[in-house]
């Protein structure tokens, strides 16, 4: 790969979409380092919310028997240098915008020889602290607040360096204070199981690693409660001259492509319980029965507005006033301690809450692609201008032309840097729990004037059985 891409004036990136590669080193099982920038053709760098490690997927071409020659079999670290500078004559760590990253290979794919005398290859590449806890299971017990147990999983199993490794301001606070034996669990199965448990306020924590801040358990609603990262355009135009700093601030906030699968399926929202649910839980050493309902009414939004309309009934009910439609059984032991701390116990209080954010956090989804940002990380905050699919036709007020039903606001839930010999890309998976228009307003469609219906009236007639015969194909029925 070559060191610059082609978006440089010689000695300064002058858009968004370039960088350089400083370095990329391999350190042998031998303890020797060794350059093997030369080799990489491809780099990308996997966040998500979803996933405790990074992952680095390299794509490497070797003309010199590197495999062989080095006795690559994995477990080697690689430790990646990539930059974005005004000037390139100023030191690594002078550059603003940068990734210094140390990771270890975790797998070797793809093999292929795409001509004679050079073999193609993927690194496949995870934090440390993944590879470490592959080794390990914890069975001790444990007692505390869930906060300070994940720390201590942290630093004294993953062998994290407070403020170096990880960030402790993002550890969320929780008040849940448990007491048990870990079921012999490697340390990030431990973690993702105390995960399971752990609620802020009714919001359910997520345990991931972003390539700045490093391992994170981070509840809902401190993200929600952070400021917006930036607002990206779906513009087709751009309005400034090329090669200047207000053209560079405009393509950091151009959306290149945006697609979405959409999967807004109300059936599915009231079948898991986005909307309504009921919790039984049977106190085994008590022999007490309690039933606890839930009915939306989530205080902490993306956006604005409910996800859904208050309007549409089934069987004469409104759709958060259902009572059988998602039941959670969970067993207690109030004297399996002094005091009733066992693993079960913050259940009985955030179980319903926590699941209803969860699941409307899949209300929407959005897949953008822009161009390379260094400093966009899974878990923030971000906003979504696109204009409205309006031809004028039948929709009265065109002044406002932002659609606020797939734009608006955003969790960043994935991002995949990419960095390929041509430019520097990411793709942007992002999500929202609700919308910026109120489902139960004032529908605008049809009110248009007599001219326009009747000059639409043709139009209409042509919609003939064959475009209903496409209406009528495998939808949401197909799941029944």
């Amino acid at each position: 790969m070559a060191k610059f891409t082609s978006k440089t004036d010689g000695n300064r990136t002058i858009s968004p979409d370039g960088y350089e590669i400083y370095s990329v080193h391999c350190t042998l099982s031998n303890g020797s380092l060794t350059d093997i920038k030369g080799l990489v053709q491809e780099i990308e760098i996997i966040e998500s919310l979803h996933s405790s490690s990074i992952q680095v997927i390299m794509r490497l071409y070797d003309g010199m028997n590197f495999l062989e020659n080095s006795h690559v079999v994995g477990g080697e670290k690689i430790n990646i240098k990539i930059r974005r500078t005004s000037n390139t004559n100023k030191s690594f760590s002078e550059a603003r915008d940068k990734f210094d990253i140390e990771v270890y290979i975790a797998a070797i794919n793809e093999h292929t020889t795409p001509k004679p005398g050079l073999q193609g290859y993927t690194f496949e590449c995870i934090s440390e602290h993944a590879m470490v806890s592959n080794t390990k299971k914890l069975n001790r017990s444990f007692n505390g607040v869930i906060g300070q147990l994940v720390t201590n999983i942290f630093t004294n199993d993953l062998g994290l360096k407070d403020k170096i490794d990880f960030n402790p301001e993002n550890i969320s606070d929780t008040t849940d204070q448990i007491q048990g034996i870990y079921p012999n669990l490697s340390p990030l199965g431990a973690l993702t199981w105390l995960t399971r448990n752990s609620s802020s306020d009714g919001t359910p924590y997520f345990l991931y690693e972003t390539i700045q801040e490093g391992l994170q358990f981070k509840s809902y609603n401190d993200m929600l409660s952070e400021e917006t990262y930036r607002v990206y355009n779906d513009a087709t135009f751009s309005q400034n001259t090329p090669n200047t700093q207000a053209s560079y601030s405009e393509l950091e906030k151009k959306i290149l492509t945006l697609n979405s699968e959409l999967n807004r399926s109300i059936y599915d929202s009231i079948a898991n319980g986005s909307y309504t649910s009921k919790l039984h839980t049977i106190d085994i050493a008590t022999k007490k029965y309690k039933q606890t309902h839930f009915i939306y009414d989530n205080q902490y939004k993306i956006d604005t507005n409910i996800p859904f309309s208050k309007h549409i009934e089934f069987d004469n009910k409104k759709i958060n006033e259902y009572t059988t439609n998602k039941e959670y059984y969970v067993p207690l032991n109030s004297k399996s301690f002094k005091k009733n701390i066992n693993y079960h116990t913050p259940t009985s209080h955030s179980l319903l809450n926590k699941q209803s954010y969860y699941n409307n956090l899949s209300f929407m989804g959005l897949d953008i692609e822009i161009y390379g940002d260094f400093n966009l990380s899974a878990g923030m905050r971000v906003g979504v201008i696109r204009p409205k699919a309006d031809d004028g036709v039948g929709v009265t007020g065109r002044n406002n032309l932002v659609d606020k039903y797939i734009g608006g606001a955003y969790i960043v839930t994935s991002v995949s840097h990419l960095f390929s010999p041509s430019d520097y890309r990411c793709s942007v998976g992002l999500q929202k729990d609700s919308l910026g228009i109120d489902l139960d307003s004032n529908i605008e469609l049809g009110k248009s004037n007599k001219n326009s219906s009747k000059s639409n009236k043709k139009t209409k007639a042509k919609r003939n059985t064959k475009s209903r015969k496409r209406s009528r194909g495998s939808r949401i029925l197909g799941k029944l």
